[in-house]
């Protein structure tokens, strides 16, 4: 209803019942773009977790602590004994027993008291510790190997060389694997990696960096295809895609690709991660990926795997982080009471999933069919109770009808039974 319509009336009640429907749309309305501007900000500028209290600190506190503890010690040098205030010791952690131990051992210099004379007898050693950083040093392995000629049949006999990874290349399986290491683990992009070897006083090209790293992900491959085949040998997997900017050398920029993620579900005997990089979110990518495979899939409500459920060998779940982090955002936008509610009880599943975490298949059925079953069931009216008395186009509405939605897949998630 728009404000035009206010006017196509006389009659006074109508009039009333029109703008009162008219403000409470706009009301909903505003409470909708408030709520998208707070779940636009926060995804912008706030925190990225999703726990009520986290525990993350900022870069703005480590420096903040540096600072204070230079101050401190400032302090120290100038007042005089005496007048510093007793700082608070700090609580160490013991250092790790396998690290190897140097020691060095501070003795006197005279066997006898420097007072009298007297032989002095031992009486104990004290120890401290103190954790010393080495830093990373560069060599260079040379390999000899003698040639030797056979004057008889006029050959030339020599030891091979070694497999390398880059034949004739110059960098050793070490310094590859550090290179590696830094980039992906470390997030340590090339350019920042030529300026510390660098301060070795070694120039490696950015250009010559990138063949390594390449040349190592061209090994990994067949370890790669190895992963797949035992994720594919998984009952339960979990998929889910994320936005990913890729270099694209024919059009001289950047685009959006997808790295899509294949897991195994939690509990499963063997932990396995496979990654999957595309240049778009096609369906066909993932179809691509699973091709044969049979079991149940957890995913969220994204279109592109529907083509694998529609062929009857693979099974959706739904995803309870995805239903829960609706809820979320209605939480910190507005702090919605059904939002923190939905998600108390969320959290109360999760303790007891946590509970049986360690427990054979069986029992762990046994014990949601006994335990999570009812409690999903009261969740499930709840939610369809409330989803009655809010307004159709509200954040928390949309949450609501997401869950509900999906329920009969989130249903599944928990493995239970059956559904009635």
């Amino acid at each position: 209803m728009d404000i035009d319509a206010l006017f196509t009336t006389q009659d006074p009640h109508e009039l009333r019942v029109r703008a009162l429907a008219l403000l409470e749309a706009q009301a909903h309305y505003i409470q909708a773009l408030e709520d998208a501007l707070k779940a636009g900000r926060r995804w912008r500028f706030g925190r990225k977790s999703e726990a009520f209290q986290g525990e993350q600190r900022s870069l703005a506190e480590e420096d903040v602590d540096a600072d204070t503890a230079d101050l401190e010690q400032q302090l120290a040098a100038v007042l005089p004994a005496g007048k510093v205030p007793p700082a608070t010791p700090p609580k160490r952690q013991p250092l790790p027993p396998e690290l190897p131990r140097e020691t060095v051992r501070l003795d006197l210099s005279s066997p006898d008291c420097l007072d009298c004379g007297h032989a002095l007898r031992p009486l104990r050693d004290e120890v401290s510790e103190r954790l010393e950083y080495i830093p990373a040093r560069v060599v260079v392995h040379r390999t000899v190997r003698p040639h030797y000629s056979c004057p008889c049949c006029e050959t030339v006999h020599a030891v091979p060389l070694p497999l390398q990874l880059i034949e004739k290349g110059q960098p050793g399986p070490g310094l590859l694997a550090q290179v590696t290491v830094a980039k992906c683990s470390d997030h340590l992009p090339l350019y920042r990696q030529q300026k510390i070897y660098l301060r070795h006083g070694i120039d490696i090209p950015c250009s010559t960096l990138a063949g390594w790293f390449g040349a190592v992900g061209a090994a990994l491959k067949p370890l790669a295809d190895a992963l797949r085949q035992d994720l594919l040998q998984q009952a339960v997997l979990q998929a889910d895609e994320t936005p990913l900017l890729l270099l694209n050398p024919e059009k001289g920029h950047s685009q959006k690709g997808y790295l899509w993620a294949y897991v195994s579900a939690a509990g499963a005997d063997r932990a396995v991660v496979v990654y999957d990089c595309q240049p778009g979110r096609s369906g066909t990518y993932a179809s691509t990926m699973l091709d044969s495979w049979q079991g149940t899939l957890v995913v969220d409500g994204y279109a592109g795997y529907r083509a694998l459920f529609g062929e009857g060998r693979v099974k959706e779940a739904g995803c309870w982080a995805h239903v829960r982090r609706k809820f979320f955002d209605q939480h910190k936008a507005n702090g919605s009471p059904v939002a923190e509610i939905a998600l108390a009880t969320i959290r109360e599943l999760y303790k007891l999933e946590r509970r049986i975490k360690q427990r054979p298949a069986e029992q762990r059925r046994r014990w949601r069919q006994r335990y999570a079953k009812p409690r999903l069931k009261a969740f499930e009216s709840w939610l369809q109770l409330k989803q009655q008395k809010t307004a159709p186009n509200s954040g928390i509405r949309k949450a609501i009808d997401y869950a509900l939605k999906r329920w009969r897949r989130c249903w599944c998630t928990w493995r239970m039974v059956e559904y009635r």
